[in-house]
């Protein structure tokens, strides 16, 4: 059973931190934590402010299905989308997408970071003695760093350089300089908005106990195997940018041995426990989860399914989910894509048991084909209508076999072909897939490792980050060296953003295509 409760919070944040005007300030929530005395005064009222930030970054990624459409779509891998404004993306990669402003403003990451960064300060000049155990104030502040990590991590692999804000944006003045200008903050470069976020993620693990599966909030908050699995992530996102950064690819390695043997989760063997497992994984918080969004009826977390294009499940179910099949927006698995080319050619997965367990009729009628990682549901009860349905899958965002194949690619970037087809391998055979015995050249492991994480996140929102990260777009027919020398694999900042700012610069592929 799912525990984390919602706390409706409102905080004043920037709508746009480091590109917000005075003007903003008139757009911006209604302010019920007035004086600061008085709300930080309890553990009770740090755990409310805590789960504010956690529900804050569920908006950030969850308005309308951004997260697919920055991780997903991109990859174009299995699923090809009937909706009109994703083939914006599959069709010439145009990140421009009608009707999606929020694609491309970072605000709502913002308004996530900058609560987490305003808890730290508070509850660290809080006195212990406010608190059940001074590791609870640690764990309070552990968990506010990983999320401060998370927000600029994601907005770091989104637009690549960002603004950093470290100051806690709670009055207006803080928007003014002693001359009386407004205050701008520019685009940082990449690598140093990763190094802002390693150092948020080394001082949440620093804070956090590891945790075991079974514990009420078990993935649905934040542990110390959670917040070695973004380090793991950062780390190695900065090695891919960085010409292999041989530090940042041993802290990967070093991160997610520590997750493998420390963290208490394990991997859903699809083999043994088939459907079982696949529906435990997907519901969440199962012994695999490592960090999750949280998605719960019971808690009043959850939305009803239906076949719009501004949630996540209307953008990845089908028939018999619907009343009827939906040939308008839910993507079906196209043979000519990546990953279904992969899959029908590999001999070795011809028996792969994740084309059963995470797809709906795999490689039959392509209207009813669909993947089925957010086809959980809860019946209300209360309703006469047989389709009233409400979401129960998680989004996952970190879990076991993640870590495996992370440490894979840092071994396979280090000319290490052995432990990382050990890694490899054990991923595979959770999945009936025979043992790897392709080339041990790096270009052959990294495909075969690129592979394996395309079929086991299909739907996650990892391909088209990962494509950035190991420089591989094979595929993908409107990449190429020209745009990819001008980033162009990176999403553009909002005009708006930058109309208010003039310190914010657009992203080279992206000037004069708004």
């Amino acid at each position: 059973m799912k525990q984390i409760k919602s706390f409706k919070i409102y905080i004043m944040v920037l709508s746009l931190l480091g590109a917000a005007s005075c003007s903003d300030l008139l757009d911006q929530e209604p302010i019920s934590i007035t004086h600061p005395d008085v709300f930080w005064d309890s553990q009770a009222n740090a755990e409310q402010a805590v789960a504010g930030a956690y529900g804050l970054f569920k908006e950030a990624i969850m308005t309308q299905s951004n997260f697919l459409y920055w991780g997903e779509w991109t990859g174009m891998t299995f699923m090809n989308s009937r909706n009109w404004i994703v083939n914006y993306i599959e069709g010439s990669g145009n990140y421009v997408l009608a009707y999606r402003d929020a694609s491309m403003n970072w605000k709502n990451f913002y308004r996530a970071a900058n609560w987490a960064y305003t808890i730290e300060q508070y509850i660290a000049d809080m006195p212990v003695d406010m608190f059940d155990s001074q590791t609870e104030k640690d764990r309070l502040l552990g968990e506010a760093a990983f999320i401060r990590s998370l927000t600029y991590f994601y907005m770091a692999r989104i637009w690549g350089d960002v603004p950093i804000v470290e100051q806690s944006i709670e009055s207006s003045d803080q928007l003014i300089s002693e001359d009386g200008f407004i205050v701008e903050n520019a685009r940082v470069d990449e690598l140093q908005v990763l190094d802002y976020a390693l150092e948020a993620v080394n001082k949440s693990i620093g804070l956090l106990q590891y945790s075991n599966p079974g514990a009420s909030n078990w993935a649905i908050t934040a542990n110390k195997a959670s917040a070695e699995a973004l380090k793991a992530h950062i780390s190695l996102w900065y090695a891919g940018r960085d010409n292999d950064n041989p530090e940042m690819i041993q802290q990967a390695i070093d991160a997610t041995t520590s997750v493998i043997n420390n963290s208490g989760a394990s991997l859903i063997d699809y083999v043994n426990e088939g459907k079982d497992g696949f529906d435990e994984m997907c519901i969440g918080q199962s012994k695999t989860g490592l960090f999750e969004i949280n998605i719960s009826a019971d808690m009043n977390e959850s939305f009803r399914l239906l076949q719009y294009d501004d949630n996540h499940t209307g953008l990845t179910l089908n028939y018999p989910v619907w009343q009827s099949v939906n040939t308008g927006i839910s993507p079906y698995m196209d043979p000519d894509f990546y990953g279904n080319e992969m899959m029908a050619t590999d001999a070795d997965r011809a028996n792969d048991v994740r084309k059963d367990l995470f797809f709906y009729e795999y490689g039959t009628n392509a209207d009813y084909s669909y993947l089925q990682k957010y086809s959980h549901s809860a019946q209300d009860e209360a309703s006469e209508d047989a389709y009233a349905q409400f979401s129960e899958s998680n989004i996952l965002i970190f879990r076991m076999a993640d870590m495996y194949l992370l440490r894979a690619e840092a071994n396979a970037r280090k000319d290490l072909s052995g432990p990382a087809i050990s890694d490899l391998n054990i991923i595979r055979s959770m999945a009936n897939v025979p043992d790897y015995t392709g080339g041990t050249d790096r270009e052959s492991l990294m495909k075969a490792i690129f592979d394996e994480r395309a079929i086991e996140f299909v739907g996650e929102a990892q391909s088209g980050y990962d494509r950035i990260r190991m420089d591989y777009f094979d595929g993908v027919p409107w990449v190429n060296q020209a745009r990819n020398a001008k980033k162009g694999y990176f999403w553009p900042v909002l005009p708006a953003v930058i109309s208010r700012n003039a310190s914010i610069l657009q992203t080279e592929y992206w000037r004069g295509k708004l």
